[in-house]
């Protein structure tokens, strides 16, 4: 598939993409800015006039500490960061067209530094969603996920003021407890919920837990709630990848991608 929105860049192209986007950033170093969450590398610690400064343009974004919160994708954001947060742009809109084959102009998104802040950021943007396209009330909203899913669930829970239901697993298969799902949305619904934030798992880091998504889209549809899931996609940082996958090769008791290779064709399974 030919990508439609990236593009290969040169050393001296990506210098003057990110330089640019700097100089359009509001600069701590040279303004007196009230009101905005920021801080940037101490001149007394770090020489910001050093000679090669001027070529490292990943160092540079990194003194310039660019702080790009909130959505900002498809509407209206801060002026502050606006160099910095079109190259952002760029790249959701990559990930969302080249990679995942999306319309252009249609996903938003956020580069977050870790998987909590990202999970937070994702049922953020829904419960917004919920909220700016259907007038939903918060108390009408509800997260719904298993008890293997991270903690982060609860965090969003109680910071965005929507409630959670977290359904029971088998403890040996971590599959989901279907009596105990259909129970949990009977009684959301009684309680007046109508909207769900569907989040499963993508191997936990505690179990391995990978969530059927099956069992869940079939109730809250027979249930008539009206619901968005973020579970094909969990978000996870690299650094939770990489944990997973050690969990992974330690269970099968291998060392690298090669063993687990020549173990699953052992057993037919590739």
């Amino acid at each position: 598939m030919k990508a439609r929105i990236w593009k290969k860049r040169s050393l001296e192209e990506m210098k003057e993409r990110v330089f640019s986007a700097l100089e359009q950033n509001v600069n701590y170093h040279e303004s007196s800015v009230l009101g905005v969450p920021a801080s940037y590398l101490d001149d007394k610690v770090f020489n910001q006039d050093a000679s090669f400064v001027k070529d490292a343009p990943w160092i540079s974004t990194l003194i310039q500490n660019p702080n790009h919160i909130g959505c900002h994708t498809l509407g209206k954001s801060e002026s502050f960061f606006k160099g910095t947060q079109a190259i952002e742009k760029e790249l959701i809109e990559v990930c969302a067209v080249d990679i995942l084959g999306a319309e252009e102009g249609t996903c938003d998104g956020y580069v977050a530094s870790g998987g909590t802040e990202a999970n937070m950021q994702a049922i953020w943007v829904y419960r917004n969603y919920f909220m700016e396209e259907f007038g939903a009330d918060k108390d009408e909203i509800m997260i719904l996920c298993t008890e293997d899913s991270h903690y982060s669930m609860n965090k969003a829970s109680n910071i965005l003021g929507v409630n959670i239901l977290k359904v029971k697993v088998d403890e040996k298969t971590r599959v989901v407890n279907q009596s105990d799902l259909i129970e949990g949305l009977r009684e959301a619904k009684q309680n007046g919920k109508k909207y769900a934030i569907l989040v499963a798992n993508m191997m936990t880091t505690m179990f391995g837990s990978v969530d059927d998504l099956s069992p869940f889209l079939n109730e809250l549809k027979s249930f008539d709630f009206n619901y968005k899931e973020i579970a094909e996609k969990m978000f996870i940082s690299p650094k939770t990848v990489r944990k997973h996958i050690e969990n992974v090769y330690r269970k099968l008791q291998v060392h690298n991608k090669v063993e687990a290779v020549r173990l699953a064709m052992d057993h037919k399974l590739i």
